[in-house]
């Protein structure tokens, strides 16, 4: 039970992020065509990157060479939603170079605002711990 939940809860903090930065990329990168389906896909495919982001608590390999397999997992998972929601044919195809480079960027921003938050809560947490000590 306790691994389903774990799952749930990487699909679900995939479903936030990757939403996060579709609407960020379309806020800085102008219109885009949004129908049911393309939603639908964005919040599959976002959670499927978020289930891949397990790979992190894996001690199988060094953080490089995770981080390396997680990112490669996430352009060929960015592109399966990018085909399934039907826009292959107007961000990408032609534009391979800019949709991998947009998917750099934005894997980098995640992964800038995943550190800022791990830093932000271990303050937390050691704040909290060094209360307790001092009682």
């Amino acid at each position: 039970m306790a691994n389903i939940l774990k799952v749930v809860k990487y699909f679900a903090i995939g479903v936030l992020l990757g939403s996060f930065s579709f609407l960020l990329i379309i806020l800085l990168g102008g219109e885009m065509m949004v129908s049911p389906k393309g939603v639908l896909s964005l919040f599959f495919f976002s959670g499927l990157i978020g289930i891949v982001s397990m790979i992190f608590e894996a001690e199988w390999f060094n953080f490089p060479i995770r981080l390396l397999i997680h990112l490669l997992i996430t352009i060929v998972i960015v592109g399966m939603m990018m085909y399934f929601a039907g826009w292959w044919n107007q961000v990408v195809a032609g534009h391979v170079v800019s949709f991998l480079t947009s998917v750099g960027i934005t894997y980098i921003g995640v992964w800038v605002m995943l550190y800022l938050a791990d830093v932000i809560n271990t303050k937390k947490m050691n704040a909290v711990l060094r209360k307790r000590k001092s009682k």
